[in-house]
């Protein structure tokens, strides 16, 4: 009888292994994030989370890498967060347990999104950085963006070069600083960017900041921070620095607007104070309204960054995985746990002189939204 309890019950261990395994490989993800064994395209699951649909570039983005990856015969969930962090992060748990084999998440703030990112590789997802990168965990296996510290470059070397500085121009010339949300540690790689080239004429003082919103050193980026990258918080704090600084008619040279949101909330400012000219203004993103604004004579510039090309590489990318194909990457980041193998685009910088060949000829945006 003994003999016979015991047979059972090792049958009954074989079951519930095997029940186990079949549970675990049923979405056919490999340890490691290594791919999937998918017998068709159908088969794959890849979840995306955006953190918001307000900013109309993480609408195109979402749409721009559901589109992609549908076409590649692929199930999508596209889910945007609403910038709240609950949310994505709940958003993202629920994508796991839909049996998601890759899951693409944009970061809210990317230290925060580390449990729920956890989660998702825990079971069996790959996980995807998109243009933001997770910090602080082991489980972000990619990341996809574009040259952020590029960016920053850009915006840094056209306000050089429009004051003439390049040129041997000394001023002193005022402007002011902005960069991205304290959240986000892309800010960080932005700013360093920008600073790498504006700092040497701050300390040969062809450039002040009036207001004093100077950060002391790279690591004091988040002093200059704009939470959320937001519109309203960027004319908030541009309010407050012209209604202290330049109010009795001191004339502001430029504003290092980190994106266009910031931007459009700058020129709001500028509009709300009256001026009869606008600063040199940057920005990034080339959202439309900006866009016409820069044509206007509103904005100066923006950083123009291709999201289909990054849907491209990103649903590239996942391909490779898919067929268990070891994926091209061209640097990485370390978030504080690993360096993560990433995937760098190269940003364009756009002014009136070149919106129409870059953002309308190249079917980006059309001539009526660029405000041609």
């Amino acid at each position: 009888m003994n003999n016979w309890k015991r047979a059972v019950c090792a049958l009954a261990g074989i079951v519930m292994l095997a029940s186990v395994g079949a549970c675990g490989g049923s979405r056919g993800a490999t340890a490691g994030g290594g791919g999937v064994n998918a017998k068709n395209p159908s088969d794959v699951t890849v979840g995306i989370s955006m953190p918001e649909q307000q900013l109309e570039r993480w609408r195109l983005d979402g749409d721009n890498l559901k589109k992609q990856l549908e076409g590649k015969g692929y199930k999508v969930l596209l889910q945007f967060a609403d910038n709240k962090t609950d949310l994505q992060a709940s958003q993202i748990q629920n994508m796991a347990n839909q049996g998601a084999n890759f899951v693409v998440i944009a970061s809210i703030d990317g230290t925060a999104v580390g449990p729920a990112a956890e989660a998702a590789k825990s079971n069996g997802a790959t996980v995807i950085a998109y243009d933001r990168l997770i910090m602080n965990t082991d489980a972000c296996d990619y990341y996809s963006t574009f040259n952020i510290t590029e960016v920053g470059k850009l915006q840094g070397q056209y306000i050089v070069k429009k004051l003439g500085l390049d040129s041997g121009k000394k001023g002193p010339f005022n402007i002011e600083l902005m960069t991205g949300s304290p959240t986000d540690n892309n800010a960080k790689y932005y700013f360093q960017g920008s600073w790498s080239v504006l700092e040497p004429y701050f300390k040969n003082g062809s450039l002040v900041s009036p207001s004093g919103r100077v950060p002391k050193n790279l690591e004091d980026w988040q002093s200059i921070g704009i939470q959320n990258w937001d519109r309203q918080n960027a004319q908030s704090e541009m309010e407050n620095r012209i209604n202290s600084y330049y109010n009795s008619g001191r004339h502001l040279d430029a504003v290092l607007a980190p994106n266009d949101a910031i931007a459009m909330g700058t020129v709001n400012a500028v509009d709300a104070a009256g001026w009869n000219y606008y600063p040199i203004i940057t920005g990034q993103d080339a959202e439309k309204a900006n866009v016409a604004n820069i044509v206007a004579g509103k904005q100066t510039m923006t950083v123009y960054k291709d999201t289909r090309k990054l849907a491209d590489s990103t649903a590239a990318l996942i391909e490779k995985l898919v067929k268990g194909q070891k994926p091209k990457t061209n640097d990485t980041f370390n978030n504080n746990n690993k360096d993560v193998p990433s995937i760098l685009l190269k940003p364009v910088s756009v002014d009136k002189d070149n919106v129409k060949k870059e953002l309308v000829d190249s079917g980006y945006i059309s001539a009526a939204n660029a405000g041609l």
